[in-house]
């Protein structure tokens, strides 16, 4: 415990400081002596004395900071203010007013960034209708894009996003109008395929994209109508002589042409079967044979076999 001259001359500072307010050395010289004298209730006094006096003048503070933010209420710079009043956020419990002031600056600077956002939405959107006028879809579909991460009118701009894939891959087509008219079907295909990027999930292109490979699978078959016609007479004629490997094989080209070809499937399961037979007719002879041969062989040397049972 402190002496009696002691206590006196802390108590002196501690007054001394208070008077030339200096709350912060004054309240550390009364947390010093409590840490010695807990109980000292003069001391105690003082302490809350000085905290009380801090709360007032903080709370005189803070009205004056709050007073000198109307300005910037007044011409709307609600980022400011909310960086000003987040330095008084320590001060919240005393001063319940500066929630309520965060609450309201938050919420007024969340509409004015939707309303930047809608000025800068519309101008976007101004200018992609300008490019799409001037078929210059890929741009314009890049800035529909991007307008989607400001995450505003999202069901609008999937529709505007779709009306532009639509236009160019109608320009896209309407340009290479002579080709699709050609009987270049691979050429076609390929085309199909460049543009289905444009818009993956088109069902148009995929259903163009099937349709021109059955109308291509047609044209093949009558293009080769006459090569087709020969070398079914001369699959008959291979399958007449049991040439069953090569009338496989004929049977094979014809397919590659015509994967529907009735006759060919027919003779290519017939060649296949005499085939099968062929060598399962093969491998019974040969164990017959050997059998055989084995009988042979035992009856000439019956020694050189060993009984397993």
């Amino acid at each position: 415990m402190a002496q009696p001259n002691q206590l006196k001359e802390a108590y002196e500072t501690i007054n001394q400081l208070m008077r030339e307010e200096k709350w912060a050395d004054a309240h550390r010289a009364c947390l010093e002596l409590l840490r010695f004298d807990p109980e000292n209730i003069k001391i105690i006094r003082l302490k809350n004395k000085i905290e009380n006096n801090v709360k007032r003048i903080n709370k005189k503070a803070i009205q004056t900071d709050i007073q000198n933010l109307k300005p910037l209420w007044k011409t709307g710079d609600y980022q400011q203010i909310l960086v000003n009043l987040k330095q008084l956020e320590p001060y919240i419990t005393d001063n319940p007013s500066i929630k309520t002031l965060i609450e309201k600056a938050t919420k007024k600077y969340q509409e004015q960034l939707r309303g930047d956002q809608e000025v800068g939405y519309k101008g976007e959107n101004t200018r992609i209708e300008a490019l799409i006028n001037e078929n210059k879809y890929q741009e314009a579909l890049l800035g529909a894009e991007r307008l989607r991460v400001m995450g505003i009118h999202d069901s609008e701009l999937k529709k505007l996003i779709s009306r532009i894939r639509n236009k160019w891959i109608e320009q896209e087509m309407k340009e290479n109008q002579t080709l699709l008219s050609s009987t270049k079907y691979e050429d076609i295909l390929l085309f199909y395929q460049r543009i289905l990027k444009i818009d993956p999930g088109s069902s148009k292109l995929k259903n163009l994209i099937e349709q021109t490979k059955k109308t291509y699978q047609v044209f093949k078959v009558e293009e080769k109508k006459e090569f087709i016609y020969k070398s079914l007479e001369e699959i008959k004629t291979l399958y007449q002589i049991k040439k069953y490997e090569k009338a496989s094989q004929a049977c094979a080209e014809i397919l590659e042409i015509d994967p529907q070809n009735k006759s060919a499937l027919k003779f290519q399961k017939l060649a296949a079967n005499k085939t099968q037979k062929i060598i399962d007719d093969e491998v019974i002879s040969q164990i017959i044979n050997n059998q055989k041969n084995l009988k042979i062989e035992y009856k000439a040397n019956k020694k050189s076999f060993d009984r397993i049972f």
